[in-house]
């Protein structure tokens, strides 16, 4: 498999352990289909899954996660510390090697005709796959949330663009399309008010004094009562993951506040932690072929290429 595509799909659900672990046991037993990782947090009530495989197997597996998500999550009764419109609330698909985001707005498109069709469901596509620009920003989409969304579908400017104009009461609408890698994390303050990381969110987004590429939520953390800050980094090589660290950090210095611990979200790339541990060791001029595992394996990929 040359080609690789990996979906991320996000459910409302992150509180039952035991249906988590049903569906990706059933998920792991579909063709072609590897499973990444499954990331799951009771606080936001949300599960995160990330699956690679062929083109058929992302399809299949798919639409089997929107088969038991719909059976199980019923939204009318759903309360999380994030916002959503769905029980299947976001679904990405995403560009890793040897293909083009074209070829996987094209597959992300398809697959959401298919949902729409088979589930019955209003269906908005976002990101790369957006028919309108509004729409190219997930947050514009969520504005309103699933409590709002019966009144927002009304809208002519919020037609879906597959599936029924009406909104289901239990299962929602969904959103899908074709992204560039992201990277998310929580960021949990060791003290403060859930209005002290408002204000930082705010500042992270200010149209005019904000970062580029990064959306940012707060809540509080159910476990200890703490406020957090769940960001997410479009675009992590125009803003390094180390450089919103520091901004959170600065601005909570305003307001008495620091950094507990930061919570990372599904899979990262590992050029975002050397870059950060390059930065706060003050390391510079460091070929990256001198880490141990990429030595090793760069030199069995040559004894490998060139053995009989």
């Amino acid at each position: 498999m040359s080609k690789i595509i990996a979906v991320i799909p996000n459910i409302c659900e992150g509180r039952d352990q035991k249906f988590i672990e049903e569906l990706t046991v059933r998920l792991d037993h579909v063709p072609n289909l590897m499973m990444l990782d499954v990331s799951r947090d009771s606080v936001r009530n949300r599960t995160v899954f990330a699956f690679t495989g062929t083109r058929e197997s992302l399809v299949e597996g798919g639409l089997l996660l929107y088969e038991e998500a719909l059976k199980k999550i019923d939204m009318r009764r759903h309360q999380g510390e994030y916002p959503r419109i769905g029980a299947v609330d976001v679904f990405p698909f995403v560009p890793l090697k040897d293909t083009t985001i074209e070829e996987t707005v094209e597959l992300s498109i398809d697959f959401a005709r298919q949902v729409a069709h088979r589930f019955n469901l209003p269906v908005y596509l976002f990101s790369e796959s957006a028919r309108y620009a509004a729409r190219r920003d997930i947050e514009n989409i969520r504005q309103g949330e699933f409590e709002g969304f019966p009144e927002k579908i009304k809208d002519p400017r919020w037609k879906p663009d597959f599936g029924p104009d009406e909104f289901p009461p239990d299962a929602g609408a969904t959103i899908i399309g074709a992204r560039h890698p992201l990277i998310s994390f929580k960021v949990l303050l060791n003290n403060g008010t859930l209005e002290m990381a408002r204000a930082i969110c705010q500042m992270l987004q200010a149209p005019h004094s904000g970062i580029c590429h990064v959306k940012a939520n707060s809540g509080l953390d159910n476990s200890t009562g703490l406020p957090f800050i769940t960001v997410s980094i479009h675009n992590f090589r125009g803003t390094p993951m180390y450089r919103v660290i520091e901004i959170i950090r600065l601005e909570g210095h305003r307001f008495g506040v620091a950094i507990r611990k930061v919570e990372m979200i599904g899979l990262i790339p590992e050029i975002a932690f050397i870059e950060s541990a390059q930065y706060y060791m003050g390391i510079q001029g460091f070929d990256h072929e001198k880490l141990l595992e990429r030595n090793i394996q760069r030199h069995l990929n040559e004894k490998f290429l060139f053995s009989e």
